[in-house]
């Protein structure tokens, strides 16, 4: 009976330990894609250097199935010699998805290769197709016509720059401005008009199959991150199951310690007493890897939702008649990205967010997730909380006096936009397997636009928030301004200089 205690002891904290070891080695993976996907935009590739980001990728993910193989023969030895012949569904599933998380971010670097990789590629036709334009117009002295060429050039230069679709619009507009210049232009005679013509559409083509890439590409990224929490997801589902095997193995073997105890006292003594010590460390052990475990949902849930789903509730989903959505975004960020090296850059968001992390602790918010240099915050769910508009707004003050401090501290330049608003939302978790937790509604919308819409370093909030809080804090009325979506809003900007109001 010891010999299979601790059996099926040390074979859970060993399939649990396993799995904590595939997780690290996946997130050595997301790393190497994070870093390649802070550094494409620069266009700085050559192919010696995207060759080596296929090939890092690779290596760790051949180490995770490594793990998985060595898991899957973990299971089958414990299970008997029935179970050899079988492989666990869960680990071939997650092998799988990992070989297609592979295969999707070695074609997307495949595609990244094809903007310029030497000099050569799509970039390169972009500026030969601009350079023989200038070139045409510089020879006509067509001055009006090179203006207009300008502003063109000077919107694609900052669409690579920053990668913001409304650039690449208006670049296409001044295109067209400058295509209908071109033909009824006096300066132009009519082969001159037809090269300009040519190379004018030469470019803009070019333009148009550079931005379709990058909607690919970022469409790859969103599924990345999909993949990734559903490879998280298999995990904490592998270690649990493990988990609960070991606990009913345990009161099994309880059952039998119990007879053993009514049948011969002084043997069972003696057993139990080497039983106790044997359950007291081992189980010790299994405790530190069940907490890891816990600790791994609460990563990804709120600790009362963590809950609801581990009393099995299939669907989640909550209405709230009122709380409180915090946008937070980075003011260009994009140029620091371009100008940052990735681990620095990781650091940087590491050290804000994380100071963010406490304020949210602080305040009794929910963090809900982060989206690149964004950071979103709720007030009022999952468990209500009657003054989630004051504790908001406290937040948003809180988070400027961070930043303010971390420029001056580490010499930095730059600033982030708050968005709040208050009101209505549906908050809850879709499906059963990716377990993310999210709010829905139009209260959560405006609260994003109220960001977007913002000004560098200053906290922005709707009429329905600003009535909470008018009484509390001084704002400056912005008036009726235009948000996308929603026509004319009245906006309010909280002044963190000035103090509240006793």
């Amino acid at each position: 009976m010891q010999r299979d205690t601790q059996k099926v002891i040390l074979t859970s904290i060993e399939v649990q330990s396993h799995g904590f070891q595939m997780d690290a080695v996946l997130r050595k993976a997301r790393q190497l894609e994070l870093e390649f996907f802070l550094q494409w935009p620069s266009i700085s590739f050559s192919s010696t250097k995207l060759n080596d980001f296929r090939q890092n990728h690779r290596q760790e993910i051949d180490k995770v199935l490594d793990i998985t193989s060595e898991l899957q023969e973990l299971l089958a030895k414990a299970k008997g010699k029935t179970a050899r012949r079988r492989s666990n569904p869960d680990l071939v599933e997650y092998a799988e998805i990992v070989e297609n998380y592979s295969r999707s971010f070695q074609e997307t670097v495949g595609w990244v290769s094809n903007l310029g990789i030497d000099n050569v590629g799509v970039l390169e036709q972009l500026e030969q197709d601009s350079t023989m334009l200038s070139n045409r117009l510089q020879l006509a002295e067509a001055e009006d016509l090179l203006a207009i060429f300008r502003e063109m050039e000077s919107l694609e230069k900052e669409y690579l720059s920053i990668r913001d679709p409304s650039k690449m619009e208006l670049m296409y507009q001044a295109a067209q401005r400058l295509r209908d210049r071109i033909a009824v232009s006096s300066k132009l005679d009519t082969l001159e008009r037809t090269q300009a013509l040519r190379y004018l559409d030469a470019y803009r083509s070019v333009a148009q199959d550079i931005a379709q890439l990058d909607r690919e590409i970022q469409e790859k990224i969103r599924n990345f991150d999909q993949q990734a929490d559903t490879l998280s997801n298999k995990l904490v589902d592998l270690a649990n199951s493990e988990a609960k095997r070991t606990r009913d193995s345990l009161s099994k073997t309880g059952d039998t310690a119990s007879v053993l105890l009514v049948s011969a006292v002084l043997v069972a003594l003696i057993t139990a007493l080497t039983i106790a010590k044997l359950f007291a460390s081992a189980l010790t052990g299994l405790a530190v890897e069940q907490t890891k475990s816990e600790r791994l949902l609460l990563n990804i849930l709120p600790e009362p939702i963590a809950r609801r789903l581990k009393q099995e509730e299939r669907t989640i989903a909550d209405n709230f008649a009122e709380v409180s959505v915090l946008f937070a975004d980075i003011v260009g960020f994009t140029e620091l990205a371009a100008q940052t090296s990735p681990i620095e850059l990781v650091e940087i968001l590491n050290v804000i967010f994380s100071e963010f992390d406490q304020l949210v602790e602080v305040h009794g918010l929910e963090k809900i997730k982060t989206i690149g240099d964004a950071y979103m915050v709720v007030g009022g769910l999952p468990t209500p909380m009657p003054n989630h508009v004051e504790a908001i707004a406290a937040m948003a003050v809180d988070m400027q006096v961070v930043i303010d401090q971390f420029c001056r501290e580490t010499g930095k330049s730059f600033s982030i936009r708050i968005g709040i608003n208050t009101g209505p939302v549906i908050a809850g978790i879709i499906g059963t397997k990716r377990f993310i937790y999210d709010l829905w509604g139009d209260t959560v919308n405006i609260a994003s636009r109220m960001e977007s819409h913002g000004l560098p370093g200053r906290i922005q909030v709707t009429e329905a928030t600003y009535k909470h809080l008018r009484h509390l804090y001084h704002f400056e009325d912005r008036g009726p301004i235009q948000v996308k979506g929603k026509g004319q809003m009245n906006c309010y900007l909280l002044k963190v200089d000035a103090s509240p109001f006793d």
